[in-house]
């Protein structure tokens, strides 16, 4: 289960957000929007903004990544919490350093297990949407 909290927020891309907003507004509306589909249970939902050249732990691709939520999802509820999040955008890339408290439960209302993990993620415009092009494990 270690390992399935680990990569979990391969679900924090989110859905697509409106052109209208500022490049930093976009993103943290497809970051939240994203949580709280991890939060739901939503795969499709989560892993709908990864960009198709996507590259996660291990190197998952998107289709695995989105295999690894269902499975993930099947077998237990996640909770999402952001203790820190840091972005910074450069033309049409930006890049987001996390920091989260992952929880997750079975059966019962209390969580049973909780980790703390530090995330970077690489974000690219592809249109007017910002896509999910990588994430990586970083020491929180």
């Amino acid at each position: 289960m270690t390992r399935a909290l680990g990569l979990l927020p391969l679900l924090l891309a989110g859905l697509l957000a409106c052109g209208s907003r500022s490049p930093e507004a976009q993103i943290h509306q497809a970051f939240e929007a994203c949580r709280t589909a991890v939060e739901a249970g939503d795969a499709a939902g989560a892993t709908g903004p990864l960009d198709p050249a996507f590259v996660g732990p291990d190197g998952m691709n998107k289709a695995a990544a989105r295999l690894f939520l269902q499975g993930t999802f099947r077998q237990e509820q996640v909770g999402v919490t952001v203790l820190h999040d840091q972005l910074q955008v450069r033309g049409n890339e930006a890049g987001q350093e996390v920091v989260l408290l992952l929880t997750s439960r079975g059966g019962g209302l209390l969580p049973q297990e909780a980790s703390r993990q530090g995330f970077r993620l690489r974000w690219r415009r592809v249109g007017g949407s910002w896509r999910l092009l990588e994430l990586e494990a970083r020491q929180p």
